[in-house]
């Protein structure tokens, strides 16, 4: 990352109704608005961090960043996948995602399907697309596809 990105970043995530109320009220709103809203909604969270002083410049939000993650069909409508604290054989459950179910079309990619090295990341997500996208190819008849990422996903997996 370039130096010009190394600054204090907080990231919050929210789900069910709480989501669904927040992305209401700011869906509506300009760009200015959305952050001074969004900087009043999350500041009982960011004004508990250690050495927060309220009248340091140093410690005023510059900008926010909110999707519309649940209104995004292309997302499912908000549909991302997680592993509740306490969950036994989790490991399990990832294999199942990445395998999906191809016998009726049904392939899945992103984070949470990637290799255990790079579960969670950019990375893993664009390395699971790429397994996706060839499995597919391979589904319908493209055999061959880019066999240097099957073997390199195979040693990391």
């Amino acid at each position: 990352m370039p130096s010009s990105a190394a600054h204090p970043t907080l990231l919050f995530y929210i789900y069910g109704e709480q989501s669904r109320f927040l992305v209401d009220q700011v869906a509506n709103l300009r760009s200015k608005d959305k952050d001074t809203y969004l900087f009043e909604w999350f500041r009982p969270y960011y004004s508990r961090l250690l050495h927060y002083d309220e009248t340091s410049p140093d410690c005023q939000p510059s900008g926010c960043f909110a999707t519309d993650f649940l209104n995004d069909e292309f997302a499912g409508n908000g549909s991302y996948t997680n592993f509740q604290v306490g969950v036994e054989n989790g490991d399990r459950d990832i294999r199942a995602l990445r395998q999906g179910v191809p016998q009726r079309g049904l392939w899945l990619a992103g984070e949470h399907t990637a290799p255990f090295v790079a579960l969670g990341t950019a990375t893993g997500a664009y390395w699971s697309g790429e397994l996706v996208g060839k499995r597919i190819a391979e589904s319908y008849g493209f055999e061959g596809v880019d066999e240097t990422v099957s073997q390199e996903m195979s040693n990391i997996s």
